[in-house]
């Protein structure tokens, strides 16, 4: 059998195997975790939608309309300063005239347009668009960080927001979550496993194999990011689907390795005959799921096709790590897999269970559903559809600043462009293509466009 021959092969190359896993750890560690740098917020127009074709036509017609960051200013509180005050223009115009042009191609302000609507209804607060240099979101974003720390005016308070910005502190915060949410769910999976297993040296082993899963996915969509813009998202889908796929195939397979220990085989043979049968199920498993998860790639959408992308990723590398580095590992450990044993009561008799598998809780629980299938199944389909019927009523929306923790910077500029600003500001513009019309038919058009509700200004 196939699964058997890479058994055995695990357990005759198993130190060459967890060599070439360690070298590949290190090299995740390290280039693969990079990947939070270069993933993308969007991703959840159509490119084949009238805004996506709109915003296309800009661009090769037009030139590149975009605002990529907004930079709000305002006076201290409790200063009597505005706008129209001589010290609030310097103190704002020092800092847009001295932007790199090499990073920053426009600027729009109060003071390059004299226009009312880049102030705030005090007089005490104004902002300025600013459009970076860079063909891409990651030349942008590299854009913006040279100059964030250039941005603030001296004696103003100073918010940075925008696109760009509001992308770069999601993903800082997506890598700070997940780093804090690994930080909680380990010791608890540790625990776990520990009370599963009844011995620390078995419990750990789901769990290295869990990240190296993680590690792995990483890594995978930092090489595709190499070639495409790859949202997020895909991160959140590697983070759960990784470690509890890596964890779950882990379990079987260290399961069923004992099992052969304590039935009297030997190492050698405990690993191949593993392989043969856990192995096998964690294959046909892996396959199944990461078809299944292929669907995605056919959505149009970049956040659906990444999620995945980082699914099918995570899948693959904790199916293959359990078909291969687990069966090594177990090949060193060998009955050493039993070593730091936790007295619990019911792994006291383990050794003796084998025997009397059969007549276990979840034995019974199997045999029950057997003998009535067609009344457990409709049950199970109605509690999903119970479950499911929520879904019919989700409303689904983008990513943007309230994503983030209310107090981020870029949050807070973008609160302050709502409220002090209005829907209307410049900062976030509706932009309508219109081909084939001369200045005469423009003109009742714009007009009318003034006249509908909820539009604050049109313009040319």
């Amino acid at each position: 059998m196939i699964f058997q021959r890479l058994g055995r092969l695990m357990y005759r190359r198993r130190i060459l195997v967890l060599v070439l896993a360690a070298a590949f750890i290190a090299a995740a560690g390290i280039w693969g975790t990079s990947v939070f740098g270069r993933l993308q917020t969007g991703g959840f127009e159509d490119p084949h939608s009238e805004s996506a074709r709109a915003v296309t036509a800009l661009e090769q017609d037009l030139g590149r309309q975009a605002t990529d960051v907004v930079v709000v200013y305002r006076a201290p509180e409790g200063s009597d300063l505005t706008v129209d005050d001589p010290a609030f223009a310097d103190a704002v115009t020092t800092v847009l005239d001295g932007l790199p042009g090499e990073d920053v191609v426009a600027v729009t302000s109060y003071w390059s347009t004299g226009a009312d609507l880049f102030v705030s209804g005090d007089r005490q607060e104004t902002y300025a668009a600013l459009q970076l240099a860079g063909a891409d979101e990651q030349s942008r974003t590299d854009a913006y960080e040279r100059i964030a720390d250039d941005l603030k005016a001296a004696g103003l308070t100073t918010l940075r927001g925008g696109p760009v910005p509001i992308a770069a502190d999601v993903n800082e915060q997506v890598s700070a979550d997940i780093a804090r949410a690994e930080s909680i769910s380990t010791p608890v999976l540790v625990v776990l496993l520990v009370l599963v297993f009844g011995s620390m040296a078995a419990g750990s082993l789901p769990l290295a194999i869990g990240g190296l899963a993680i590690l792995g996915a990483f890594t995978g969509l930092r090489l595709l990011t190499t070639v495409t813009d790859v949202s997020i998202f895909s991160v959140n889908i590697v983070t759960m689907l990784g470690l509890g796929l890596a964890i779950d195939y882990a379990l079987f397979v260290v399961s069923r390795f004992r099992e052969e220990l304590h039935a009297g085989r030997g190492v050698e043979d405990a690993v191949a005959v593993t392989v043969a049968t856990a192995g096998r199920t964690v294959a046909f498993s892996g396959v199944t799921v990461a078809v299944a998860l292929s669907a995605l790639l056919l959505f149009p959408q970049n956040f659906l096709r990444s999620m995945g992308y980082g699914g099918i990723f995570s899948v693959i590398v904790a199916m293959v790590s359990a078909l291969t580095v687990l069966p090594a590992l177990l090949s060193v450990l060998g009955h050493r897999v039993d070593a730091l044993r936790v007295p619990l009561p019911w792994t006291r008799r383990s050794t003796a269970r084998t025997a009397d598998a059969e007549q276990g809780a979840w034995a019974r629980l199997a045999t029950a559903v057997m003998r009535r299938p067609l009344p457990v199944l409709a049950a199970v389909v109605a509690i999903l559809v119970v479950l499911g019927l929520p879904f019919l009523r989700v409303t689904f929306g983008g990513i943007d600043a309230r994503v983030l923790p209310a107090g981020t910077e870029s949050r807070v500029a973008d609160e302050a462009m709502s409220q002090d600003f209005g829907a209307g500001n410049a900062g976030n513009p509706i932009d309508i293509v219109v081909r084939g019309a001369d200045d005469a038919a423009l003109t009742p058009y714009v007009a009318a466009l003034r006249a509908g509700d909820g539009v604050v200004t049109a313009e040319v």
